[in-house]
């Protein structure tokens, strides 16, 4: 007898006892409005009926709501707080609603205690495996929370891995052991930031270190991309073969050209 259980973009599987993993094209995220859960769902990055993009909506305030599959004898929803997302609790006619349980349009709910204990076990499965489902960056992106942390503790990681730091997302250049001074921010030689997949062309161009992170590991410019730093577009005139890491307005006249 298997189960299913959605959490975000994963949805887990469960078949004769193996648990399978596996990415969903469309999510909800929800948030708390006066004590009310809003709930938004998205699918191929955009708002199902609207016009925000899922980083939009992030960026909002929302988070993952994780779904859990409906019992056969459940008839209604309510949802419930954590970190880093909302988890949908099911309950029997009659079941009382605890103070932290929320209600909203769509409650039809918390797991028992032993829900509880599987939804861990399961994110532990996703934590410990994440890095084997070969997501792509905007889908490594919108399930950022499930990657490991980046810890200096000697860690062994592997090229191609993706590990969280100071709320962003990197991804292993060459393998090698972590330790305190090699850092996702400080080698850039060892780790690239994953940042969302852009055509790179006028109407959507590359955001280049956006936040003028000071510490930023830069980026290589490709020949005739588009590329954007505080609000002004840019067109790479060649390749600069390596990262860089100046402001593209100190680039101006010798790797790219100020657009608008």
């Amino acid at each position: 007898m298997g189960r299913t259980d959605i959490y975000g973009n994963l949805k887990i599987e469960e078949n004769n006892g193996v648990l399978i993993a596996k990415f969903k094209k469309s999510m909800k995220y929800g948030k708390l409005n006066n004590e009310t859960l809003d709930i938004k769902e998205v699918e191929n990055g955009m708002e199902v009926g609207d016009s925000l993009t899922e980083q939009q909506i992030i960026a909002n305030g929302y988070k993952p709501v994780c779904e859990v599959e409906k019992s056969g004898d459940s008839t209604f929803c309510v949802y419930k707080e954590y970190d880093v997302c909302f988890v949908q609790i099911w309950k029997r006619d009659g079941e009382e609603v605890q103070e932290d349980e929320i209600w909203n349009s769509e409650s039809e709910t918390m797991p028992k205690f032993s829900d509880l204990e599987r939804l861990k076990r399961d994110i532990a499965m996703v934590n410990e495996n994440i890095n084997s489902l070969g997501l792509s960056n905007n889908e490594a992106l919108s399930v950022k929370e499930f990657y490991p942390v980046w810890s200096a503790d000697s860690v062994p990681v592997e090229k191609g891995e993706k590990y969280q730091f100071n709320g962003h997302l990197y991804e292993v250049v060459q393998s090698h052991t972590t330790q305190s001074n090699w850092s996702p921010e400080n080698q850039s030689s060892l780790w690239v930031e994953v940042v969302e997949g852009h055509a790179g062309t006028l109407e959507d161009p590359i955001p280049y270190n956006e936040e003028l992170n000071l510490l930023w590991q830069g980026m290589i410019l490709e020949e005739g991309k588009y590329y954007t730093q505080s609000g002004t577009v840019y067109k790479c005139t060649r390749d600069s073969g390596i990262k860089l890491t100046q402001n593209l307005a100190d680039l101006v006249g010798h790797y790219v050209e100020q657009i608008k």
